[in-house]
């Protein structure tokens, strides 16, 4: 019995690095992931912390040459995200190579990225976006020539809308037929929740997102979302509720955050009653 569960055990463990060196495995699970795996076998480590991907095309040349092997470490900690590391991202569509320029101390905290070929076009990136890192490579003869300080990228919301607030309708109606009440304390058995926009531009890159204040745990509301401009305010309902499309919140205190490229414009707080 004890032959057959080693046997089991070093097949599991070969099945899941086969897994590992698939890039679809690295593109599709976020690092947070990746690290509660490890400490489990270091022959697991092993091949869980340390990818090699080859660079394609001259996006980071000089400081890596096309068609070289580049060695990233998967298992990394905040800390060692600093300012002219290069790293492997998540761009959405695509893994990719690119050199941390600023970091700007927000929550979530915002990483600007770009390639050689085009220094100066930033990639606006969070932890969970990256992949991987690699320390070794020395990036002070970059192309890139720092031109603003990190604070002058932190974006201001009076540019982005002209009011944004949590308001309700009552539950079952829609708001062709409703009368929008701007509040922050919400029925469960009695309200819709709403969001209202106005913006003064279109706006691209927005999540919009609830977190609880207790655990800090997240429910996105969506991703990558696009807000036109518009004659009448953007306003956007859903039902509380734990079926599809519905929003499954106990009773407790909450927080309704608005970001664009990842930085927070609106930080509500609300009630579910």
């Amino acid at each position: 019995m004890r032959i057959i569960n080693i046997i089991v055990k070093n097949l599991l463990i070969l099945i899941l690095i086969l897994l590992i060196l698939s890039p679809l495995w690295i593109k599709l699970v976020p690092a947070k992931y990746i690290s509660v795996l490890t400490g489990k076998s270091q022959l697991a480590d092993k091949y869980l912390c340390n990818y090699s991907t080859k660079v394609g095309g001259e996006s980071m040349n000089p400081l890596i040459a096309p068609g070289s092997s580049i060695a990233v470490n998967l298992c990394f900690e905040e800390k060692d995200l600093t300012e002219g590391t290069v790293i492997l991202f998540n761009d959405g569509a695509n893994l990719r190579f690119g050199v941390i320029r600023h970091i700007l101390s927000l929550d979530p905290v915002v990483y600007k990225v770009s390639d050689e070929k085009a220094p100066e076009l930033f990639h606006d990136v969070v932890k969970e976006e990256i992949a991987g890192v690699n320390k070794s490579i020395d990036s002070s003869g970059t192309k890139y020539k720092v031109k603003e300080e990190a604070g002058s990228f932190i974006l201001n919301a009076n540019e982005f809308f002209t009011d944004l607030y949590l308001a309700k309708i009552p539950r079952g109606m829609g708001i062709e037929i409703s009368t929008v009440e701007k509040t922050t304390s919400f029925f469960r058995q009695e309200d819709k929740f709403c969001s209202v926009i106005i913006p003064k531009k279109k706006l691209t890159a927005v999540d919009t997102e609830i977190i609880n204040a207790e655990t800090q745990n997240k429910i996105s509301l969506g991703n990558n979302i696009v807000f036109n401009i518009e004659s009448k305010p953007n306003t956007n309902c859903m039902e509380f509720g734990s079926g599809p499309g519905m929003l499954n919140l106990d009773l407790g205190t909450y927080r309704y955050r608005f970001l664009v490229n990842h930085q927070a414009l609106a930080d509500i707080q609300f009630e579910v009653r």
